[in-house]
């Protein structure tokens, strides 16, 4: 099956969305201040473009009769992906909902946090090749 260029734009765009993600907290730890404005600019993106098109695949999805269900797995993968990359995207929303208000008091939220980032940059990162993994066994 060949990769529709919307999803090989999307896997490419949340590798991006990730590189983003740990460069806002690195500089958040080593500058003490929070890049509000990149911050929110990401999570904007992730709502406009990336959300959007788990929406728009999972529609598309129900209406088609491939094999992709056949897999082993593939359905197991799908929900898991689906379903972690939602509740990361919602705790990528509180955590840097949080952090930005510990920043404007002056405290560095994410060394005074460092075992909950550190938590939360590993389930990003699962979140992120749990997607990659799911288009590589779908399209390749």
């Amino acid at each position: 099956m060949t990769a529709p260029f919307f999803s090989i734009f999307a896997l490419t765009a949340e590798f991006c969305v990730t590189a983003v993600v740990f460069y806002v907290i690195w500089k958040a730890v080593a500058e003490v201040r929070f890049n509000r404005k990149l911050a929110f600019g990401v999570l904007a993106y992730e709502v406009i473009f990336n959300i959007s098109y788990m929406v728009m695949r999972s529609i598309e999805h129900a209406n088609e009769k491939g094999d992709a269900g056949e897999k082993p797995g593939m359905i197991t993968l799908a929900i898991f992906h689906g379903t972690f990359s939602l509740v990361m995207f919602v705790a990528l929303v509180v955590f840097f909902v949080v952090a930005s208000r510990h920043y404007a008091r002056g405290e560095n939220f994410f060394v005074h946090h460092h075992r909950l980032t550190s938590v939360f940059l590993y389930a990003w990162s699962v979140s992120v090749l749990s997607g990659a993994l799911f288009f590589v066994r779908l399209y390749l």
